[in-house]
């Protein structure tokens, strides 16, 4: 019977690996039964106790894994399959490159700091001087180990959304720590009974209604990223009913859990996540972007004013305004379509970045009168009025523009 040399050579990184680890004083754990891309567990062993603290592995042998290499680091590329497997991990996953011939074992960790994307997928660096070793030991247990936020949640806004039939709130909730399933449900049960008894109100009139009243209406939305609430990306929304509330609203459709609450379940969450990332511009690269965009909008608005006001004072005549006001449209346009396509600002510009695509929407409307379905839709009398109107929009959103760029510097 034949034995494969990938086989043969994969056993023979395994068997290396763990006699290095295990002569680390580690436990060393093969995973065996099927390939998920894990094919070892790694515990670390403190005065002669284990500690609970796991590493993932996930072992390379053969010469095949050292070809390729940028300086003095070697080159390590896989599946983006494996990829999103280790990165949702419950457990901090490295990646070991054993050399059969050195006895020596290398490794890397993955996560967003150690994995470069590119064209075609991605790459990990794996320094030839980081050896699985002694003095690799402390900070692969450094790995290990998981600070723990002390809250669960964090309540990241509560609307009031009362009226005078009904006593409702909504609440947008971020997870701090890892959840199973069941133990999100068991937050949404706590916080639906929290908010039940909250006295958060709109306005005066609406404490009025509904002082010392148990809420009638709750929906909760649970995100796992600040990114994912801008996105409105949640993990789950839920909804409870008082069976006081008559009649009762629409129900939402889902799962129903603790009897009369509704947990509608996003499954493509983290799919959603992990796309948005792709296309979400580091701040250096959006503000160059926006700044390229930007001054030109200035410039040509400015251009724009001095030309209405040489129309309004008679230097120049009705042709020589409508040719100009023409070129102006077809060049704010242009800009327009680009900044509605820079790609996905960084979550510490979202407001910036609203805020742009507001000012680049009003430029554009200012000159829309000139575009060819603006000349057939208004006469000479509306163009007017609504230069002037978008004008004043113009210069006000301008302010919320420059005021919010101050705010990231």
């Amino acid at each position: 019977m034949q034995s494969p040399l990938s086989s043969r050579t994969a056993r023979i990184g395994i068997a290396g690996t763990q006699l290095i680890f295990e002569d680390l004083g580690c436990i060393f754990r093969e995973q065996p039964i099927e390939d998920y891309g894990i094919d070892a567990h790694v515990e670390f062993i403190e005065k002669e106790q284990a500690t609970g603290k796991l590493i993932a592995l996930q072992i390379k042998s053969g010469d095949s894994w050292f070809k390729e290499k940028n300086g003095n680091n070697i080159i390590f590329r896989g599946n983006n399959e494996h990829l999103e497997y280790w990165q949702n991990h419950s457990l901090p996953v490295i990646v070991v490159l054993y050399k059969h011939s050195e006895r020596t074992a290398y490794w890397q960790a993955v996560n967003n700091n150690t994995v470069q994307r590119t064209k075609q997928g991605w790459k990990l660096l794996i320094p030839l001087d980081r050896k699985v070793n002694f003095q690799a030991l402390e900070q692969l247990k450094k790995w290990s180990q998981k600070i723990i936020s002390p809250r669960e949640y964090t309540e990241l806004s509560l609307q009031d959304k009362s009226h005078g039939q009904a006593k409702r709130y909504a609440a947008h909730i971020l997870l701090n720590r890892e959840f199973t399933k069941d133990d999100i449900i068991q937050v949404i049960k706590d916080l639906t009974n929290k908010l039940k008894n909250r006295e958060y109100y709109i306005n005066k009139q609406r404490e009025e209604r509904w002082r010392n009243t148990q809420a009638h209406v709750i929906w909760i939305y649970l995100y796992l990223s600040p990114e994912d609430c801008h996105r409105a990306n949640w993990i789950c929304m839920t909804q409870w009913i008082s069976k006081k509330l008559s009649p009762a609203p629409i129900q939402l459709d889902g799962e129903t859990i603790d009897g009369d609450i509704v947990v509608k379940w996003n499954e493509d969450c983290q799919e959603r996540s992990r796309i948005s990332r792709l296309y979400e511009l580091p701040k250096e690269k959006f503000l160059d972007l926006m700044m390229k965009l930007a001054d030109p909008i200035r410039e040509i608005v400015t251009q724009i004013e001095n030309v209405i006001n040489q129309y309004n004072s008679g230097e120049i005549d009705e042709a020589r305004y409508m040719s100009l006001m023409s070129s102006f449209e077809s060049q704010v346009t242009k800009l327009y379509f680009e900044a509605t396509d820079m790609g996905s600002a960084p979550l510490e510009c979202r407001d910036l970045s609203q805020q742009f695509q507001n000012l680049a929407a009003i430029t554009h409307n200012l000159v829309l009168p000139f575009s060819d379905h603006g000349l057939k839709t208004w006469d000479k009398a509306a163009r007017k009025n609504l230069v002037q109107m978008y004008l004043r929009d113009y210069h006000k959103e301008l302010q919320k523009f420059d005021f919010e760029f101050e705010k990231i510097n």
